[in-house]
């Protein structure tokens, strides 16, 4: 049996279906928490246990019993439980980016942004010195029994890391001064059931996409000066807002709206993805200007259906499509001509090409027999 240690998020019912697809009746989903209903979960059968239990050394060995227990992104109460574990246990951290971006020395905000965060934060300082803020902290603190110090000793005590892209396993372990766990490619969501669910859905209008989610890494603010000087007729602005940053968002639409007026539409709440791939497939144009890996998903659906999609230099995802062959654009293009210009024919079936050799469904299922089957063998 594998142990999956899970939260509530749209990716786990995707890595549920895979697993049980390669490996039937073995896979154990687990999720900290007393919570009865899941905003997320959906179809994924979930065993639940309390953190004060999952803490125990009693649940510690009973890891033993598992063929190997997989870490769906790498959160405090799974570092205490990667700390607590008898050593021939094996993990594999399947990262999201969020999870490990932030042991990568490096700035992700561009300035205009920067400074956005700057003032978002000394507004909500204040909250942080009230008793309301203390207490739950006091809690936190008890709860988890120690801060996490040696982020390198945790690490290095699982066996194998699945990042969304080789390029972040290379750029996480050389941040380290030692990095052990080995890399594995793994990948949530296929073509055909998560992410193009309908093969004949093409770009149907000219709006613009900007971001993914209500995080500053997106660096909106950089993005719409950039826009503020492209004559955008009767296109729209859409920013997906519903999950990340509560402050972020409210600021982001404040913004977005004194500069664009009624052209943005803030996406706040989380829909039904096949209600949300219909209001992606209104962008001919998406702009991801983000330094980090992120919003994979978000590019490939927009890249299958063929939007002309803009990306950072500077990040692994530009880096990953470049050297792959994908007619991709940078940042410094976005300009008048290039927005007005769409993909041709040719061009969109280049990149669905290399999506297929990604993200198929045969291929993620091949992956995941792999893993299964490197994970399960004998030390």
């Amino acid at each position: 049996m594998i142990l999956h240690i899970v939260h509530d998020d749209k990716f786990i019912d995707m890595a549920y279906n895979i697993f049980e697809k390669a490996s039937p009746n073995n896979n154990e989903f687990m999720i900290v928490t007393k919570q009865k209903e899941f905003k997320y979960i959906k179809t994924t059968p979930i065993t639940r246990i309390s953190p004060l239990k999952f803490l125990s050394k009693g649940f510690a060995k009973r890891l033993l019993q598992y063929e190997f227990v997989v870490l769906h992104w790498l959160d405090d109460v799974k570092k205490h439980l990667v700390l607590n574990a008898p050593k021939n246990v094996k993990f594999i951290w399947i990262g999201w980016g969020g999870d490990y971006y932030c042991y990568v020395n490096k700035n992700l905000y561009l300035p205009i942004t920067q400074n956005l965060v700057e003032k978002i934060e000394m507004h909500t300082i204040v909250n942080k010195t009230s008793l309301k803020f203390k207490i739950k902290n006091f809690i936190k603190q008890k709860l988890f029994l120690c801060e996490i110090k040696n982020t390198e000793k945790i690490i290095n005590r699982i066996n194998y890391f699945a990042p969304v892209l080789e390029e972040d396993y290379h750029l996480l372990a050389s941040s380290f001064d030692e990095f052990r766990p080995k890399y594995i490619d793994w990948n949530y969501g296929t073509l055909e059931d998560n992410l193009i669910r309908d093969n004949d859905l093409i770009i149907s209008g000219k709006n613009i996409l900007v971001g993914n989610s209500a995080t500053p890494e997106n660096n909106h603010m950089d993005t719409f000066e950039i826009l503020k000087e492209i004559n955008l007729s009767n296109r729209k602005i859409i920013c997906p807002m519903s999950y990340g940053d509560i402050n972020y968002a409210k600021a982001i639409e404040f913004e977005a709206k004194k500069i664009f007026g009624d052209k943005v539409q803030v996406l706040n709440t989380f829909m039904h993805i096949d209600e949300y791939i219909k209001i992606l497939s209104s962008c001919s144009i998406a702009i991801m200007n983000n330094l980090r890996q992120q919003a994979v998903g978000n590019i490939i659906i927009m890249m299958y259906m063929g939007s002309k999609v803009f990306l950072n230099k500077e990040s692994p995802v530009y880096e990953f499509f470049k050297k792959n062959g994908a007619i991709i654009f940078t940042i410094e293009e976005l300009n008048q001509r290039e927005i007005d210009k769409p993909l041709n024919k040719e061009e969109i079936l280049i990149n669905r090409s290399i999506l297929k050799q990604y993200w198929s469904r045969d291929v993620i299922l091949n992956k995941t027999i792999k893993l299964i089957k490197e994970l399960s063998r004998r030390a």
